[in-house]
């Protein structure tokens, strides 16, 4: 390799000045800072303009100082104000704009810095900015936990600016993880005021993690101007959570070995040192991951570069721990190292007379994540910038636990089943689940009794609301008819009660008159009716319906069933289904297309379970899930015809529900949920 590794300060004033002027946008980190708008770079913005404050004598500002120690990693004090004065001279030789720095910094003046505080009003914008670029992936929990590829054009987006950011969706915190106590606990009949849930979730224990670096495929060379063939290393920092690493400190930054004679559709093992991360954690774990072609590199560039991989994944956790009251229900942690990133890879950029940085991603790992890598074992990530590699990570440490005491989702795609999902909510009851107008809609019961409803939107899950006042010691029921979500509850009096959703609006809440029941109550769809079954004192099914005008009568039911548990309902092969647990444990069904007349279909006499099933439609078939009492895992069948036999139970991977699961199927999915 005959690259010139080493720069002098005229040459990285150049470099840098060629960067802010637009002139080298369609090289290096000139692409990934072309691509911004409003709040585009504005971290890159924020320490050009505390290092001119500090060249002109004033005191940088806490965000501005923080960003300063960053650039101190590569460059001296010095030269640091070199840079505020290349910066300040193309402002005011451009009227005070510039191509690849907002101007809410460009048109600060030098006395006024810019801070935390600062950062925390415009935090809303950048982030939103930031996931709408095609590199920033805000990746679906569900096609993590089942092993699905990579967005395909996410990776091709990775390659013009040579950096992509993954996150993965999350519910917001807050709304009901835990709650102060409501002034008042209102029968389910009262449509009251109360809190909308706030507060701080319990905080969870530390877990052990060990992630090491299987191998990487060479899909594309680098191939730099000489025409050898590739030399690659690999570069790791990480952070986030309350790390802490076997024998105490903070993690260091990985180095790998160098890969030599690299071309296209070679595989390469880690054979040297390959554990970028060994130690514990509380909760989140940040990876900066690079891939660079290796050059003649001195001792003082190694150095710097552990410095600033160190300090990236340092501000990356010094940013959220000063933004983490704010609960935007966006992902937060994607804008910060979207920003990071491009300030980190700007830097190395004039740092070097030859940009060798092939990729780099910054990925951010929660607890459901950890959990979905140790328990598949491996994944899989992309670096698609100079070159196209991607790279085999593995959990080679204990596996790290689901979140317990949350309600938890797993979901089926064709005919593999993921892993847990964790949606972070606390019940204390089952949840229940619907599609509706294209999105999965999710009702539980909190800590508190209060009724919390959500769905799914983009980039995650809305924040869970209290259903007006609505409170309640059992599961709700929930369905979609008539464009509208139906919803129905026992109350804490042990009436029963309904409201229907439409848009974000519920309406009023309605008493039944005359029930009354210590149990859930279940609702289904069938011939365009709503079907609402509920269980008497002494235990025997009760079924009405509406057309969406109104309800009917209610029907006791003729089978002479007395049931302690509630039923499941769903539509399949002509007839209303429903599912129960009898009181010496078998499961029982039943069908039906009038109210008033139902037929037993089946008694599976083998199929014991403590708790209720749970019944669904999908692609056909018609799923029953179970809860096992001997080992506690979810299991499921199909029945694939009216007339055949129900298939052999099958235990869904690594779920472990409390009590009785929802299903649904959605988008061509099917989807368990229940309380882990």
């Amino acid at each position: 390799m005959s690259d010139s590794v080493r720069s002098t300060e005229q040459q990285r004033l150049e470099r840098l000045g060629a960067l802010l002027s637009g002139a080298r946008s369609g090289e290096g980190a000139g692409r990934a800072l072309v691509q911004g708008g409003e709040y585009g770079n504005l971290l890159w913005g924020v320490m050009l303009h505390g290092a001119d404050r500090l060249r002109q004598g004033h005191t940088p500002s806490d965000l501005e100082r923080s960003l300063l120690d960053a650039l101190r990693t590569v460059v001296s004090e010095n030269e640091v104000k070199q840079w505020g004065r290349t910066y300040r001279g193309l402002v005011d030789g451009q009227g005070g704009r510039l191509p690849v720095v907002p101007e809410k910094i460009t048109r600060l003046p030098v006395g006024q810095g810019y801070t935390f505080d600062n950062l925390k009003q415009d935090i809303t914008g950048l982030v939103r900015e930031a996931v709408a670029q095609p590199n920033v992936q805000v990746v679906d929990p569900f096609a993590a936990a089942a092993g699905r590829p990579e967005d395909a054009a996410f990776i091709d987006a990775m390659r013009n600016t040579r950096l992509g950011v993954t996150a993965y969706t999350r519910p917001p915190r807050g709304a009901a993880a835990t709650a102060a106590d409501a002034d008042r606990q209102p029968d389910g009949g009262q449509d009251t005021t109360a809190d909308s849930g706030g507060g701080q979730a319990a905080a969870l224990e530390r877990f052990d993690v060990k992630l090491e670096l299987e191998s990487f495929h060479v899909v594309r060379e680098v191939g730099d101007a000489g025409g050898s063939r590739d030399e690659i290393y690999w570069t790791v920092a990480s952070a986030g959570g309350g790390i802490t690493v076997q024998g105490g400190g903070k993690q260091q930054p990985y180095v790998s070995q160098t890969f030599g004679g690299l071309k296209r559709g070679d595989t390469r093992p880690f054979t040297g040192p390959n554990t970028p991360f060994q130690g514990s954690s509380d909760g989140f774990l940040g990876a900066y991951i690079q891939v660079w072609e290796q050059d003649q590199s001195s001792d003082e560039w190694w150095n710097a570069l552990k410095e600033a991989l160190n300090k990236a994944v340092e501000l990356i956790d010094e940013k959220l721990a000063f933004l983490d009251a704010i609960d935007m229900g966006l992902p937060t942690w994607a804008g910060i190292a979207w920003e990071i990133g491009k300030f980190f890879i700007s830097i190395i950029d004039v740092f070097r007379n030859y940009d060798d940085l092939s990729c780099a991603r910054m990925i951010g790992l929660n607890r459901q994540d950890l959990a979905v890598l140790t328990h598949r074992g491996h994944t899989t990530w992309a670096f698609n910038g100079d070159g196209h590699h991607t790279l085999r990570v593995k959990s080679t440490g204990p596996r790290v636990p689901f979140p317990e005491g949350t309600v938890e989702a797993v979901e089926r795609s064709g005919s593999t089943w993921g892993v847990p999902v964790s949606l972070g909510w606390r019940s204390v009851t089952p949840p229940a689940v619907a599609s509706h107008n294209g999105a999965l809609h999710v009702l539980f019961v909190d800590p508190h009794h209060r009724v919390f409803w959500t769905r799914q939107e983009s980039g995650g899950w809305r924040a869970p609301e209290q259903v007006g006042g609505d409170v309640s010691y059992h599961a709700p029921a929930v369905v979609s008819a008539h464009n509208k979500l139906y919803y129905a509850l026992t109350g804490t009096d042990g009436g029963v009660y309904w409201r229907t959703l439409s848009g974000t609006t519920w309406s009023n809440i309605t008493r039944f008159s005359g029930y009354e029941t210590g149990l859930a109550p279940s609702l289904g769809v069938h011939n365009n009716w709503v079907w609402l079954t509920h269980l008497s004192t002494g235990g025997k099914p009760c079924h009405n319906v509406s057309d969406g005008n109104g309800w009917g009568r209610n029907y006791a039911s003729n089978l002479g069933w007395l049931l302690n548990k509630p039923v499941s309902t769903a539509s399949a092969f002509g007839w209303i289904w429903q599912a129960a647990t009898g009181t010496q444990r078998s499961t029982y069904f039943s069908v039906s297309t009038e109210p008033s007349q139902w037929g037993e279909r089946y008694v599976q006499s083998n199929w014991n379970s403590h708790h209720a099933p749970a019944l669904t439609a999908h692609a056909g078939h018609l799923w029953y899930f179970m809860r096992d009492p001997g080992n506690g895992t979810l299991k499921s069948s199909t029945l694939v015809r009216h007339d055949a036999g129900w298939s052999n139970l099958d235990t869904i991977p690594h779920a472990q529900p409390q009590d009785q699961p929802a299903a649904i199927s959605h988008n061509n999915k099917l989807y368990a949920f229940y309380r882990s």
